[in-house]
């Protein structure tokens, strides 16, 4: 799948491309993205512009660590799973880190989520950050970064996997050996997360390109979709990557 990812105004500093999250959402479903993600709040403002259309609502259920506070990973829940089904939502997503202080609670939370999942019959999908990254995820723009250890980003996957999720949602480990490794060790899809803001689509797209090829279910991109001078272009060539094997460098003739 190719989901956009509008929910970053809970969690990271004020950016401009977001004062009007109906005109964001408005080019995701223009590009064809399969779904959007979004936080409550959101989701009840801007619901109109998705009806009828065939892009879904994934909304994030979690969200209480911003940027500003003292802990990243203090993210708790937000939302219920019944709430997020009231307001027409296809799907969950929730946030999980391993090897802090508070991975129990975090751990916890994702359990307990895929439970209530189970009996609304509405797929989890839990975005897994490792820990070393955390700060970087968490910039509004930045360069292109992988976390230091591959490992992590494979046990990662693999709890979140474990303790419910349906579908992962990680970081590219920078390189294909490894990255397939993380592949293999997934027991459910795993869709490679964007991170920040990138001024070079053209690393971001051969990215993207290297992930797919070695299996990765999907995208999950926000800030270099909305960022992007095209943002429903920029979705439109997402959506040739993922779902019809283009090159980015075909793609990338369409954005220019």
């Amino acid at each position: 799948m190719v989901l956009v990812t509008i929910d970053h105004g809970i969690c990271i500093n004020p950016m401009k491309e977001l004062n009007d999250p109906a005109a964001v959402v408005q080019k995701a479903v223009e590009g064809g993205a399969d779904a959007v993600l979004l936080t409550p709040g959101i989701a009840r403002l801007v619901y109109r512009e998705l009806v009828g259309t065939g892009t879904g609502l994934m909304v994030r259920i979690d969200g209480t660590a911003t940027s500003l506070g003292p802990d990243l990973t203090h993210d708790q829940l937000i939302c219920s799973v019944k709430s997020a089904v009231r307001m027409g939502a296809d799907a969950v997503a929730t946030f999980g880190v391993i090897g802090v202080p508070k991975e129990s609670d975090l751990s916890h939370k994702i359990g307990m989520v895929a439970d209530e999942c189970e009996k609304w019959g509405v797929p989890q999908l839990t975005e897994m950050i490792p820990n070393d990254i955390l700060i970087h995820q968490f910039e509004s723009r930045a360069g292109r970064q992988w976390p230091a250890d591959p490992e992590k980003i494979k046990y990662s996957a693999r709890v979140a996997a474990e303790l419910g999720a349906d579908v992962v949602k990680g970081y590219y480990t920078g390189d294909p050996q490894t990255f397939r490794e993380v592949i293999e060790y997934c027991p459910v899809p795993y869709v490679v997360l964007s991170g920040p803001a990138s001024d070079d689509p053209a690393v971001f797209l051969r990215f993207v390109q290297e992930a797919i090829a070695c299996g990765a279910a999907g995208v999950s991109v926000g800030r270099n979709v909305w960022t992007h001078p095209h943002p429903a272009a920029m979705t439109r060539a997402l959506c040739r990557l993922v779902h019809e094997n283009a090159s980015a460098e075909a793609v990338l003739k369409d954005l220019r």
